[in-house]
């Protein structure tokens, strides 16, 4: 039976920075208490992405694992290096200088691991009011053009994620760390959740993360010029000490440094690699959010789940991403009464659908070989990071049981550059199909009858619902498009030319947490419409299901007397089937026009068939589908508003839920779970004065982006997953 996990109690957040702490959404605190994970034991060699996010981003305090063999192996290393120094040899960094400079000797080992911190604590941070400067200037008050806090200082989940990297490589006992210096690490940082205050900028991620990590080696000093963050006991707020208060406060002795320790933290990849994981996480997890999306396009738009068929990408193509993205969808679309399905497809002739698309178009029916790649570089890069957060990446490493010290390059952290390019290519191709998608959702003259920007009222003349959406979606996606592009090609030069090649990897995972940030917008403004796209289709089937009684009564009363009723039902089929293709095609106009325009068109069909009777029937019933027209307007036009009012004055009633297939589980997350309504009251109203009460789009669209970033969305999203049984 598995350990039970130990999670910190998690205190309100008053800051607006990224930290451990899940930001409120909409009036509540939301937070991911669905995330669960066996307990953490950083052994070395068995920390998995998984639990490296818990400890990160949810609280979850990991544990050393103290078996005597590890205590052994982490010792062996240790005395293993203090008898090559009592011999007086000469080890790089830890009795002779660093990089360009590793010419210089010293026999001070224990000043040669604090000239290190000192060196690299170079990073940019926010000054406090405590810092020690000249006289203040006479310079004028000036806001920031940036918050300071989150463009200067890395997120605590950035921090505590390479806490718990540094400790699983440290565990390996490669690095002559010794056992007592892990465990206070373990204890301030994770136990009591004591996160070092860490530049975002300084890193080349070549010989390690060198400068992100110094300061959680002066942090575990006790470093007054190094800042901590801290939960107030009173308030339960994330509060700034400086790091020897933070030890004071949890009765932890700092730590003091032997010889190759200060290095052994410092050079390692292990922000890199915490970045890189927090981020193939996510990708992961968007990816799958994705092709749900793409699930709900398709029923929202009246598309077919033939474009899935195995034969297609099991059979003909079987790349193994397309083979499960294809999988995925096909099974969301199960049971669904919007989509077409291909056991129900019909073979018709040419001449019956003519001006109707015989296919959906690319962004809907090429989803699958879309996305399949980009599937199989997320999971790559979970391969390559999985390596990384169970390696050694430092140097010198010791091997006591070959008796070797080795110097080599495993701090530099290409693989992740690697790992966290692809993913960021796959996040831009996802980006930009949901884009699409969505451009086609909201035009009429592309989704199947929808009301131009998804305007739920019958007049399109004061709802244009979408429109802003639209244009949002257009920045962030280049946005996002823009941050597609590589950063391993910018490489410098650095470190007297003796880092020549770097990797970049922490920039570049920088730049993938941001496309994850677009990507998660899309998405949150995507879910927004497709939702209300499928209220509206359900408010349009709700009318429908009237139309036909309506139009044969309607026939019955203005031409009884030269039709039967079997030629009345033969005939209100064929006026029923023409409406509803001029309804679909007119959908930018306001109702009023559309049914005008609408009957107009249908009684094409009566003319027909008048026309076609033998003479004698005279000028009446010319006359009569006159009036036919005009009746049918004014009781249509009833029967619309009347189902609109009743939708719209429900608008958290899940109208379509009936119609969905398995997509009908995030549908209702939104709707229920989150409390975000169909749109379209204030304008069914005309806003009556009252527009100063309403909850902004944006708002709404907020709450839905928060339950994807705290991780909400994605449990449900996981159950859905398990119910699929794929």
């Amino acid at each position: 039976m598995a350990p039970t996990a130990h999670v910190l109690p998690m205190p309100i957040p008053t800051e607006t920075r990224p930290g451990l702490t899940v930001q409120p959404s909409d009036t509540k605190l939301r937070k991911a208490s669905s995330f669960r994970t066996e307990q953490v034991v950083i052994d070395g060699n068995n920390l998995k992405i998984q639990g490296l996010v818990a400890s990160a981003r949810y609280g979850h305090v990991p544990v050393l694992d103290s078996s005597p063999a590890i205590r052994k192996r982490i010792d062996d290393s240790v005395q293993f290096l203090i008898a090559k120094l009592d011999r007086g040899e000469s080890i790089y960094g830890i009795n002779t200088g660093f990089g360009g400079s590793a010419g210089s000797r010293t026999a001070n080992t224990r000043a040669l691991q604090l000239a290190l911190l000192q060196m690299q604590q170079c990073g940019v941070l926010p000054v406090p009011s405590t810092f020690p400067t000249g006289e203040p200037s006479s310079a004028p008050f000036a806001l920031p053009l940036t918050d300071t806090e989150t463009s200067l200082v890395m997120p605590e989940a950035w921090v505590r994620g390479a806490i718990v990297v540094r400790l699983s490589s440290l565990m390996r006992g490669h690095s002559g760390v010794r056992w007592q210096v892990l465990e206070k690490m373990q204890k301030l940082f994770l136990q009591n959740n004591v996160t070092p205050v860490v530049p975002v900028r300084s890193s080349i991620s070549a010989s390690g993360d060198l400068s992100p990590l110094s300061y959680v080696a002066g942090a575990l000093a006790g470093q007054k010029g190094i800042y901590c963050w801290v939960t107030d006991a009173k308030s339960g707020q994330r509060v700034k000490v400086t790091a020897d208060e933070a030890c004071r406060m949890y009765a932890i002795e700092p730590a003091q440094y032997e010889p190759k320790e200060a290095l052994g933290l410092l050079n390692g990849t292990a922000f890199s690699a915490s970045v890189a994981a927090l981020a193939t996480y996510e990708a992961e997890k968007l990816a799958n959010l994705t092709q749900l999306t793409t699930a709900m396009a398709v029923e929202a738009l009246k598309g077919t789940d033939a474009s899935f068929a195995p034969f297609i990408h099991q059979v003909a193509r079987p790349h193994p991403g397309q083979i499960k993205s294809a999988r995925f969808i096909r099974a969301l679309l199960s049971g669904s009464q919007l989509a077409e399905h291909l056991e129900n497809e019909k073979h018709v002739l040419f001449s019956e659908d003519n001006g109707t698309l015989r296919q959906d178009r690319y962004t809907l029916r090429t989803a699958s070989q879309w996305v399949g790649p980009g599937l199989e570089d997320i999971e790559n890069a979970k391969r390559s990071v999985d390596i990384e957060i169970n390696s050694t990446t430092d140097n010198p490493m010791i091997d006591p049981y070959d008796g070797r010290i080795h110097h080599g390059g495993n701090f530099q952290a290409m693989a992740m550059t690697n790992a966290v390019e692809k993913i960021r290519l796959a996040l831009c191709a996802m980006g930009k199909m949901t884009f699409q998608q969505m451009t086609e959702l909201v035009n009429p003259a592309m989704n199947r009858g929808l009301p131009a920007n998804l305007a739920s009222t019958p007049d399109l003349s004061l709802n244009f619902h979408a429109k802003g959406i639209d244009i949002a979606l257009a920045s962030v996606t280049s946005e996002l498009m823009f941050l597609g592009n590589p950063v391993s090609t910018h490489v410098q030069s650095a470190e007297m030319a003796n880092q020549a090649i770097n990797s970049l990897a922490l920039i570049s995972g920088r730049m993938t947490l941001q496309a994850v940030e677009c990507l998660s917008m899309i998405q949150a403004w995507s879910l927004y419409l497709l939702c209300q796209a499928l209220d509206i289709r359900a408010l349009q089937h709700k009318v429908a299901e009237q139309l036909p009684a309506l139009i044969l009564a309607s026939l019955n009363s203005h031409f009884g007397e030269w039709m039967d009723e079997a030629k009345q039902a033969e005939i209100a089929k064929l006026v029923f089937k023409q409406m509803s293709k001029r309804l679909d095609e007119t959908s930018s106009k306001d109702l009023r026009d559309r049914l005008v325009e609408t009957y107009q068109d249908a009684s094409s069909v009566l003319v027909k068939y008048f026309s076609e009777l033998p003479s004698g029937g005279g000028a009446d019933p010319l006359r009569n589908i006159v009036k036919w027209r005009a009746a049918g307007v004014a009781d249509t036009e009833k029967i619309y508003r009347d189902v609109t009012v009743e939708v719209l004055d429900n608008p958290y009633a899940c109208h379509a839920s009936h119609l969905l297939g398995k997509t009908k589980r995030a549908y209702e997350f939104v709707r229920k779970t989150l409390g975000v309504p169909m749109h379209g009251k204030e304008n069914l109203n005309e806003f009556k004065g009252e527009f100063s009460q309403w909850n902004t789009t944006g708002g709404y669209v907020s709450v839905i982006y928060a339950s994807i970033r705290d991780g909400e969305l994605y449990s449900m999203l996981s159950e859905l997953e398990k119910d699929l049984q794929l």
